[in-house]
């Protein structure tokens, strides 16, 4: 703005990107001053809008023509004053059309971070460079920022300057605002309208155990069964209930009983089948004689026995529902005249999207899903959360078979314990009304690479639920085996597979077919920006199973140069061949010319590309 201000109307100034919401600001800066503006822009529908906004001359901004077109313009004097925001050769050659004591406004960021160098020689005719970064103005000249906004403020006021054009999205689609900005389609500012806030938010309640009660959790010692036992402790139980097959006689049940003692917690084990009338009204009798009052109920228990539908007998149907069913329905008629707070009800997130093998296991939690909504509709608490997977306690820690086919089907992004008891205690604070959120998801699942496995997120279903959103249907093929899928080749052969696969995700985030992405040219050139080169990270880990360091699509890198260092890396190659040439070069800028012998550049370099990969992970 203070550079744009400094304007006459005997200058000329070259403003690059000028259907952007910068550009458009400049040229309204620009044309207030009197100066004769020569605007670029990347489309005709764009060149054709700077028109109609005054600018006096137009040209393409991906073109290199326009340095010509602008000499020709200018009688070969050349221009005052250029805004830039290109990168790379364009940039560069702009500096070549200022006149002698022209200036250079450089705004764009990407030659800043990739330490592009330009030679001085221009600069003998008196020209000045100024690199800009509105962000250090706010921060390091705050007086010059306000006094800025103050005038701005003004010529906003007495109609000088006009708020620029703008597009504005819901917050519902805030991907297809970044889609839209990612392919340079919009002109001005993309506007993002925030999510509507009622006026008044409820107050979040808070949630503690009563230390005079007692909770009844039905499922024995398990892994996550032991982190809610000391969770309920942790948040005032002192009494607690385990009502199981054997009781206290295991190791995992003596174990938990003594930790949960010393944090002056009671834990009893009742042994005892929950699917068996006689024996769980024994147990209720036994915990109202010996125990404070039954306020909580907490049903846990599981069996798991996959099969297909077409091969399911009987006893592995009634295997599976036994447990979940007849004991629900037991716990919900035997705690019938005690004053209950809770009553929580362990589903699964397979009951919201099915899985092939566990009909039997679906329908159980079904009915706890019905039984939470029967028992709310009649006035009486209940919860029932369908868990996601859970990585470090419970039933997938000690089935690994079973992990690694649940993370293909719904995503290798499971819950902690940690994670997943924080949830259920702030879903058992709220309000126990309301039939939605009777029974309630709680799962953290990738969408995409379930969808190959589970054909109800192909129905229209779960459009309109806005579960399962992708880009297109193809994204659904689930993570290839990049390992299996290269074994055997040769270094040459892999990189080409390699390289065909992930032209195939950049076509997706490009909209472009894969076949017309140049193997041998930098990433950048053919449009991939910083956010891309994000999605692009995440979509090789998810589909491909691979992690990208992001400083790999950085610094001109190729789609032959990322997938020969990915082939290297899966058929586990060692030596340079593996070592990028980015890692390379930081290693040569921190070894002296006179190193010893003993001092080996490849070792150096080996280090920097591992914590280049560890910063890309962490980022």
């Amino acid at each position: 703005l203070v550079h744009l201000a400094k304007l006459s109307d005997s200058e000329t100034v070259l403003i690059h990107g000028g259907a952007g919401g910068v550009g458009l600001a400049a040229l309204q800066i620009a044309k207030w001053r009197g100066a004769k503006v020569i605007a670029t822009a990347g489309s005709v529908e764009k060149r054709n809008f700077l028109k109609l906004l005054g600018a006096d001359v137009v040209l393409d901004s991906r073109s290199l023509e326009f340095v010509d077109a602008v000499m020709i313009d200018t009688d070969g004097e050349g221009v005052d004053v250029v805004l830039n925001s290109l990168f790379g050769e364009a940039m560069e050659r702009s500096i070549e059309v200022l006149k002698p004591f022209g200036r250079f406004l450089e705004l764009g960021k990407r030659d800043y971070y990739g330490n592009t160098r330009i030679g001085l020689r221009p600069f003998r005719q008196n020209l000045t460079y100024f690199g800009i970064d509105a962000d250090q103005l706010l921060t390091r000249q705050p007086a010059l920022a306000e006094e800025l906004f103050r005038d701005l403020v003004g010529l906003f006021e007495d109609g000088t300057l006009s708020p620029l054009p703008h597009r504005v999205f819901d917050a519902n689609r805030v991907v297809d605002a970044f889609r839209l900005m990612q392919q340079a389609g919009h002109i001005g500012k993309i506007v993002l309208r925030p999510p509507s806030v009622p006026e008044s938010l409820p107050e979040a309640s808070t949630l503690s155990f009563k230390a005079d009660a007692t909770y009844v959790i039905a499922g024995g010692f398990g892994g996550f069964g032991v982190e809610l036992l000391k969770r309920l402790g942790d948040m005032g139980a002192r009494h607690l209930a385990v009502l199981s097959r054997r009781g206290d006689t295991t190791e995992e049940a003596q174990a938990a009983i003594a930790e949960l003692a010393k944090a002056g917690i009671t834990a009893r084990a009742f042994a005892c089948d929950i699917t068996d009338e006689a024996a769980m009204s024994g147990a209720f009798e036994a915990i109202r004689s010996d125990m404070p009052e039954i306020r909580g109920v907490f049903h846990t228990a599981m069996v798991l026995n996959d099969v297909l539908i077409a091969n399911l007998d009987h006893d592995g149907l009634s295997k599976v529902l036994a447990p979940k069913v007849r004991g629900a329905e037991l716990l919900d008629t035997l705690t019938a005249n005690d004053p209950l707070d809770h009553f929580v009800l362990y589903s699964s997130a397979t009951t919201l999207v099915g899985n092939p093998g566990q009909a039997n296991y679906v329908a159980a939690n079904g009915y706890l899903e019905a039984l939470a909504r029967k028992r709310r509709a009649e006035g009486r608490p209940a919860l029932t959360v369908a868990w996601g997977a859970i990585s470090d306690a419970g039933y997938l820690t000690r089935n690994e078979d079973v992990n690694e086919m649940l993370s293909r089907k719904l995503g290798r992004h499971a819950l902690s314990a940690k994670e997943a008891l924080d949830g259920l205690m702030a879903l058992m604070a709220l309000p126990q009304e309301s039939l939605e959120t009777a029974a309630v998801g709680y799962a953290r699942i990738d969408w995409q690479s379930a969808r190959k496995d589970l054909a109800l997120l192909d129905t229209p279903l779960v459009s309109l639920l806005g579960l399962g959103d992708g880009d297109d249907g193809s994204a659904g093929e689930g993570v290839i085996d990049l390992h299996a899928l290269l074994e055997g080749m040769d270094n040459v052969t892999a990189a080409q597979t390699v390289a065909k696969l992930l032209a195939g995700e950049i076509g997706k985030i490009l909209r472009i077919a894969p076949e017309e992405i140049d193997a041998h040219k930098p990433l950048s050139e053919i449009g991939m920006d910083s956010l891309m080169a994000l999605e692009l990270r995440m979509s090789a880990e998810r589909q491909l199973g691979i992690d990208i360091p992001l400083m790999s699509l950085a610094n001109g890198a190729t789609l032959i140069d990322l997938s020969t260092r990915v082939a290297n890396r899966v058929l586990g190659e060692t030596g340079e061949d593996t070592i990028s040439s980015d890692s390379r070069q930081l290693a040569s800028q921190h070894v002296a010319d006179d190193r010893t012998e003993t001092e080996d550049l490849s070792d150096i370099a080996e280090k920097v590309e591992s914590k280049s990969r560890e910063l890309g992970s962490f980022l």
